[in-house]
């Protein structure tokens, strides 16, 4: 009778050969991986520095919207129609109580 590994063609049995391969590739897999490992290491502490600038740089695009709004809301305030009335008051210009208004387009003219 032949041996298993005689009928595919091996010249010694399968379980003797396999302890040389199993370390040669033992081996390179332990290569492999210290290998994935360092670039990883090295790939987060090149993130970390600039993820840190990025929420600064966030923290500060907040600030800035935060200045926006409020410089908005004072020029808001000011240009209303209450607060402009206040100060034409203040410049001593006098309110009109009825208003009339001439439809240039009715073709009206005014006589003095």
């Amino acid at each position: 009778m032949t041996r298993p590994s005689q009928k595919f063609g091996f010249k010694q049995p399968i379980a003797r050969q396999i302890p040389r391969g199993a370390m040669g590739w033992g081996l390179l897999i332990c290569a492999v991986w210290l290998f994935l490992a360092g670039a990883y290491v090295v790939q987060i502490t090149a993130a970390a520095p600039r993820g840190d600038r990025l929420q600064n740089l966030q923290n500060n695009v907040d600030q800035l919207q935060r200045d926006v709004m409020a410089l908005e809301d004072t020029t808001a305030k000011a240009s209303s129609l209450y607060a402009l009335a206040e100060r034409a008051q203040g410049l001593g210009l006098v309110s009109v109580n009825n208003p009339e208004y001439v439809n240039p387009a009715a073709h009206a003219f005014v006589r003095r």
